[in-house]
């Protein structure tokens, strides 16, 4: 070691030297942690993607990621515990109290139950629906309460579903085949699904459910003389209510007794067919949350049987009953391979026929008037007990005894939204297609047609288009898995009391059956638009209908499961935090897995390069000053550094002599680059603000930054507005070995810009020849084999990308800017860069959204336009990030604009805690939403409130933010007219608010915590909605007025 003088001031100096030995260990530890770090974040961003997406999941599939998760967490805690001196108790409590919530919540507890194995219908009550399900309840409530008719028989209840899984060992084999089910393949769950069928058909019966059964069914036998065949039916848990599993399962007809066992076996084998599987993933539920029970009846052997429908399911009629009838048994009609051969409609409160149709009209069936009149009565009777409309299947048999066999809820298609269309026209350069069939759903879609001419094979559809219109022969439930994955359906044969037109009303899938032709007419791949509702198919793309096309419908959105993910990521996903300079940084203030994941990191990255007081301990570890805000640490690991720099040197970044340092440094402080920039009235100065209660920055450069280095690579790690960024690269004369691997996540935004933000970077980073990862807020790119010259050309470019990530205003771009912002990336322009909205109102800080000041009608005020936003791009834009990005992170971006997308301003010195704000809304137009809505006690654009109205949906409704999710906190039903003012107020004390709408009290809600934070505009995903008259109102000040000017 070479020590001498400085002259000036006499310090002793000494030669920096590069990494010793025992710093190499510490280094490989420091290399391990950021690999647990690299794959935690990726973990974290699989569970924020399938929170946000619009594809189901299974639990399984969570509890192994939140396994896999909190095994790279502990690791990263262990290994700052072998780098510090300091062991971190407190630290690995926190962690371990995490874990012990997150396997909590996951757990599922096998039953222990005493409930009976079987039950007769007759002993049947309301506390027994839990466990033999609704369809059972509801016959049982129907002999019970309204002396109607229904077939003698007994349930076998959920107790001996769950002891027939226990005995065979069967759960832990199930719950393993669901982990690895790929939940948005249709190809997987049909694989799946029969890998669990075959277990269930292949293992025995234990003696106890049999014996069970054999007493249940002698007192059967002792009612009459003779053969007794039976009905076998599913009446799972969730099935029959809201949501109605139509057809899903399967129900095994006119069974001889000593068949009874291997009828049993199918139908519980029948709850993972792949259409069971996929109507319940796609609808939330948890596969432990519902459990098998099977409804055994007596068989009727039917002169006649069919469907009643309480009320017109695809309109607005609500006055009269629709019946389908078939001879003979029911089941083909239901299942859509039929057409009924007897229609009719009958006024609901005279009994008058209004209508008769169907496919054999020739000759009126025996008794019509005395069963119609029968049939007309009961449903009368039963929906003024169930007191809404209903869905009926009946028989009649040889002796005209009317059987009710099974009622469940209507689902009805809301039909307003195409009130704008009007009644059907002619359209130029269109020509009709196909008039005529019956709408089973309504709705207007245009897309390509595929036709599926046999919906039973096997595989089904390979490879549907985007925009896939299916045309298919039957209306079968087979089509179910297929139903996230297609615009619309067209049939040949089938009818509106199908089973399949049940499901297409619950998922708004536009479905028009009967056609008779369809098959036969459309070809595959031709474009057309079908027009449900007015039994039309139109050739090509009707643009005057195609623009109000509504998306499918996510029943997964709020679902069970959905909200059981949400309480297991506000145990992992918020960032509760200051920045590292912050006091409160410290161990103690933990909540979360990404606190600890954050802290981890800066805490280890202190331990390697900085934070030694002393100078022995440096270890070649120095602090570099830059002309960008990061507070950047070296550690040279041979050759990296200058030659001849001493400790008494005041180093910078151009001390740094590793190549692909220098490379990657060209592009971070490229001219074009403004560090110093801000944007007045961006979220970006909204968050010094938020961030532990304002307490003021002392350093805005994010906390420490680390780089090592060699003459040919590079590992930085930093974290600047937000961002977590690494960049590890080798950049030497063997292209062989040469590579560039980037991670960047995080952000400073709200969730949908922060996603917009990856959209940006990957669409360069392709054009750049990376091959790129996407995860909602993660972005992972490789480059590989490039020479030395190529690959610094590479880093620097990577390097002014990652600057401009920073420094672009994404609160209020669409993908279509998106696509702009990555074509002036390679043009020689500052286009890139001033993109800030100069309509924006001020005094407000715009968070997310269009928000502009418009006049309107001579009233000025500030207008939110949701438009632009999401899937109403160009067709050419679309294609081309659904090729860069892949289909699914396009259709998880689609589906955060339409569920997650939340326009968000807050007024500037607006924060209050008691008090009174008010707003008028107007409510322009919009295809998803035509919401507005009065924000308040905002903390940050993750955390707040609005009171919100909607005109499409005719409610008002109170919801919480927390974490980024929302939940309902109040509601109520109530006429909003589009494109009329309303006035909405809240009056907050404390933890109360009290809503107003147009000065009446409608909702209150009491929280748990004082209302504290600013006031603001909210909307939700298209909604183009216009504001006014904003007022705040605190005690002891004059009212404040928020003038809105640009």
């Amino acid at each position: 070691m070479v020590w001498f003088q400085k002259n000036e001031d006499g310090n002793v100096c000494r030669l920096l030297p590069d990494a010793e030995s025992e710093y190499l260990v510490r280094y490989h530890h420091f290399r391990s942690f950021l690999d647990h770090h690299r794959i935690a974040l990726s973990h974290m961003a699989d569970l924020d993607r399938t929170y946000y997406g619009s594809q189901p999941f299974t639990m399984q599939m969570v509890a192994h990621k939140c396994n896999d998760l909190f095994s790279e967490v502990e690791s990263m805690v262990q290994i700052l515990s072998m780098l510090s001196t300091e062991q971190y108790e407190y630290l690995s409590a926190i962690f371990r109290s995490l874990y012990r919530s997150v396997k909590d919540e996951l757990h599922f507890a096998s039953p222990t139950s005493t409930d009976p194995l079987t039950l007769e219908i007759s002993q049947i009550g309301a506390v027994q629906s839990r466990i033999v399900g609704a369809k059972a309840a509801n016959l049982a409530r129907i002999q019970r309460e309204l002396a109607l008719t229904v077939p003698t028989g007994f349930a076998i209840t959920t107790s001996a579903f769950h002891f027939f899984l226990q005995e065979n060992g069967l759960l832990d084999k199930i719950d393993n085949a669901l982990r690895h089910l790929a939940a948005d393949d249709p190809a997987s769950i049909e694989s799946v699904g029969k890998k669990i069928q075959a277990l269930i058909i292949e293992s025995p019966l234990p003696a106890k459910i049999l014996k069970a059964m054999e007493a249940a069914t002698s007192t059967l036998s002792s009612d009459t003389a003779g053969n007794i065949h039976l009905a076998v039916r599913s009446s799972a848990i969730g099935e029959d209510g809201e949501i109605s599993f139509a057809g899903q399962y399967t129900s095994v007809l006119n069974v001889p007794i000593e068949k009874l066992s291997e009828a049993y076996k199918q139908v519980l084998a029948s709850k993972y067919s792949a259409s069971a599987l996929s109507y319940r993933l796609h609808h939330g539920l948890d596969e432990h949350e519902t459990p098998m029970a099977v409804l055994v009846l007596k068989m009727v052997q039917p002169l006649f049987s069919g469907v009643l429908y309480s009320a017109d399911p695809v309109g607005e009629d609500r006055q009269s009953i629709r019946i389908s009838a078939v001879h003979g048994l029911g089941d083909t009609l239901v299942a859509g391979n039929i057409s009924p051969q007897r229609t009719y409609r009958i006024k609901k409160s005279t009994f008058n026929v209004l209508e008769t149709g169907g496919t054999d009209t020739s000759a009126p069936f025996p008794s019509e008037t005395l069963f119609l009149r029968e049939l007309w009565e009961s449903a009368k009777v039963l929906e003024d007990s169930f007191q809404r409309p209903l869905d009926i299947e009946w028989a009649l048999d040889h002796d005209h005894r009317l059987f009710i066999l099974q009622v469940r809820p209507l689902i009805i298609a809301d039909g307003t939204h195409e009130r704008e269309y009007g009644t059907a026209t002619e359209y130029a350069d269109h020509p009709l297609l196909i008039e005529g069939g019956k709408c089973a759903a309504g709705g207007v879609v245009s897309g390509r047609v595929l036709v599926m001419t046999n919906t039973e094979a096997e595989g089904g559809l390979l490879n549907p288009y985007p925009d896939t219109i299916l045309v298919a022969r039957t209306a079968s439930t087979s089509i179910t898995p297929w139903m996230s994955k297609i615009r619309g359906i067209i049939t040949d044969t089938g009818s509106v009391a199908s089973h399949l037109a049940s499901v297409a009303r619950e998922f708004s899938v536009p479905a028009l059956f009967d056609t008779e032709t369809a098959t036969t007419i459309l070809a595959d791949g031709q474009e057309i638009t079908l027009w449900a509702s007015q039994m039309r198919v139109y050739d090509g793309v009707v643009e005057e209908l195609a623009k109000g096309m509504r998306p499918v419908k996510r029943p997964i959105f709020a679902s069970p499961i959905h909200l059981r993910l949400q309480r297991l990521l506000d145990l992992i996903s918020p960032l509760n935090l200051p920045e590292p300079d912050f006091p409160q940084f410290t161990q103690e203030e933990c909540r979360t897995v990404h606190d600890i994941i954050c802290y981890c990191n800066e805490m280890v990255i202190r331990e390697m390069f900085h934070f030694r007081e002393s100078v022995e301990h440096l270890q070649g570890a120095v602090h570099l000053r830059t002309s960008i805000p990061i507070d950047l640490h070296a550690l040279n690991l041979g050759n990296g550094l200058r030659q001849g720099l001493t400790t008494c040197d005041d180093l910078n970044v151009h001390d740094v002599v590793s190549r692909p340092f220098r490379a990657l440094w060209r592009g971070l402080s490229h001219p074009r680059l403004n560090w110093t920039k801000t944007i007045t009235t961006s979220a970006r100065n909204f968050i010094p603000r938020i961030v532990s209660q304002a307490i003021p920055q002392k350093n805005p450069q994010g906390g420490a930054s680390y780089v090592l280095v060699s003459a040919d690579y590079m590992n930085l790690g930093t974290r600047f507005n937000y961002h977590s960024v690494t960049v590890d690269t080798l950049c030497g004369t063997d292209p062989a070995y040469n590579y560039i691997n980037l991670q960047f996540s995080g952000g400073a935004d709200a969730y949908y810009s922060r996603c917009l933000r990856i959209q940006y970077m990957a669409a360069v980073l392709d054009r750049l020849g990376f091959e790129t990862s996407t995860k909602g807020d993660f972005i992972e790119a490789s480059l590989t084999r490039l020479d030395q010259n190529r690959m610094e050309e590479s880093l620097e470019k990577l390097g002014y990308l990652l600057g401009t990530s920073q420094m672009l205003d994404l609160t209020q771009n669409t993908l279509e800017q998106v696509a702009a912002l990555a074509d002036s990336f390679f043009q020689d322009d500052d286009k890139l860069l001033n993109s800030q909205n100069e309509n924006a109102p001020k005094g407000f800080y715009l968070i997310t959204g269009n928000w502009k000041t418009a006049e309107l009608n001579l009233e000025t005020g500030i207008l939110q336009n949701g438009s632009a936003f999401g899937s109403r791009i160009s067709t050419g834009v679309s294609q081309a990030m659904t090729n860069l990005m892949g289909k699914r992170y396009q259709e998880m971006l689609d589906n955060i604009g339409a569920y997650y997308y939340f326009p968000l301003v807050a007024a500037m010195d607006s924060k209050m805690n008691d008090g009174r704000a008010r707003v008028r809304v107007k409510p322009l137009s919009g295809v998803i939403d035509q919401a507005g809505g009065l924000a308040f006690a905002i903390r940050d654009w993750d955390n707040y409130f609005v009171f919100r109205i909607n005109a499409l949906e005719d409610n008002a409704i109170l919801f919480e933010f927390k974490n980024g999710r929302r939940i309902e906190r109040a509601s109520t039903c109530t006429p909003i007219a589009g494109n009329q003012w309303h006035k909405l107020q809240v009056e907050i004390s404390g933890h109360r608010v009290l809503a107003f709408l147009e000065d009446h009290p409608i909702l209150e809600y009491s929280g748990s915590t004082n209302l504290y934070g600013y006031v603001g505009l909210w909307t939700k995903a298209d909604s183009v909605t216009f504001f006014n008259e904003f007022v705040q109102e605190r005690p002891d000040t004059m009212p404040q007025i928020f003038h809105i000017t640009s």
